[in-house]
């Protein structure tokens, strides 16, 4: 499981286009943490089929039943993320109410991380069926 910058970041000397010597040793296990779980939640559960709970379920049905399935959503985010993301010790996830006509469900987490504290990151679900993980910065 991944500990730090990716084996293809630390290659290519960099992590999201920046040289990783920009970065202090916190925030690149925070940057490592936030493409892990971007790929985590990007990922379709059974496409791997050593690992058939890795990712999340088809988002169609998720989609259809909005906003009564947003606490499904949760759930199995929360699942997943503490099965397959090991640096993070437990995490809170909470729907967020998003007026963007772009963003078909929104949520922040809040994730207690085992060695570099608290992290929080914003995740939007958007259409047709991609995710994207942003950290949140500052105090709420």
């Amino acid at each position: 499981m991944p500990v730090g910058p990716s084996l293809c970041d630390k290659l290519l000397g960099q992590i999201d286009g920046e040289p990783l010597d920009a970065y202090d040793d916190r925030t690149l296990e925070i940057l490592s943490i936030q493409q892990n779980v971007r790929r985590i939640l990007n990922a379709r559960a059974g496409a791997l089929k050593h690992l058939p709970d890795y990712g999340l379920p088809d988002l169609t049905n998720i989609y259809k039943a909005l906003p009564a399935s947003a606490h499904l959503l949760k759930q199995q985010m929360e699942a997943t993320l503490l099965v397959y993301e090991p640096r993070i010790r437990s995490i809170d996830v909470e729907y967020v109410d998003n007026p963007d006509p772009g963003i078909l469900v929104s949520y922040e987490m809040t994730c207690h991380l085992k060695k570099a504290g608290l992290v929080r990151f914003g995740t939007y679900f958007e259409p047709p069926g991609r995710m994207r993980v942003q950290r949140i910065q500052g105090e709420r």
